[in-house]
């Protein structure tokens, strides 16, 4: 019993301090710029350290975030843009008449809107072990959800279960969750880092 205390204990420690690095980070860059970047590092983080929060350092996480700060706005932006567009298209197609056309589009734009941050998320894992190009991070990240689709739902379900649980308690949601979420689709997108892993390196 102890000890499953004080395993819960260090991974909402975790959780916080993570979540606690993302928020700096994100002020950092202006909120507007430093939100992608600071996920990056999140991931980054978590890849090399695992659950020792001890080797969590804000001078690495610093160091990380320079690095990462123009590629992580640009892929983040570009993503961002298109679904902000298919948002709109859905807005715009629901003021119209309905008809089978209609919904049709609708559908079509609704899943696209779902599609994109699974996307992003992708690009969060692979960026952290590859060194891609802007142009070959969108490519893989877009080949990616289509390579475990098994994980892609998970994330969906564990993401809108964080989601709804950040509605009933705010203050979890910017001071636990943000971080638990990086871990969690880290963990969960795995299997689609070593697809990738197979075929890219020799």
């Amino acid at each position: 019993m102890g000890r499953m205390i004080e395993f819960i204990f260090q991974k909402v420690y975790l959780a916080m301090l993570a979540s606690g690095i993302f928020l700096l980070l994100s002020f950092c860059g202006g909120l507007i710029f430093g939100v992608a970047p600071a996920g990056a590092v999140l991931m980054s983080l978590y890849a090399e350290h695992g659950s020792n929060y001890k080797a969590y350092h804000f001078q690495q996480a610093w160091n990380l975030f320079k690095d990462n700060f123009i590629q992580a706005n640009q892929v983040f932006y570009s993503i961002a843009v298109v679904e902000a567009l298919f948002i709109y298209g859905v807005y715009l197609l629901i003021q119209l008449p309905q008809s089978l056309f209609t919904i049709f589009l609708s559908l079509v734009n609704l899943i696209f809107a779902l599609v994109l941050p699974l996307v992003y998320s992708v690009y969060l894992k692979l960026q952290v072990h590859f060194e891609l190009s802007y142009v070959n991070s969108l490519k893989l990240s877009i080949i990616g959800i289509f390579l475990n689709i098994s994980a892609m739902l998970k994330m969906l379900l564990g993401t809108a279960l964080l989601l709804v649980a950040s509605y009933y308690a705010p203050a979890l949601g910017f001071f636990v969750f943000i971080g638990a979420w990086h871990f969690f689709i880290s963990d969960v997108l795995k299997p689609v880092y070593e697809l990738f892993k197979s075929k890219l390196i020799v």
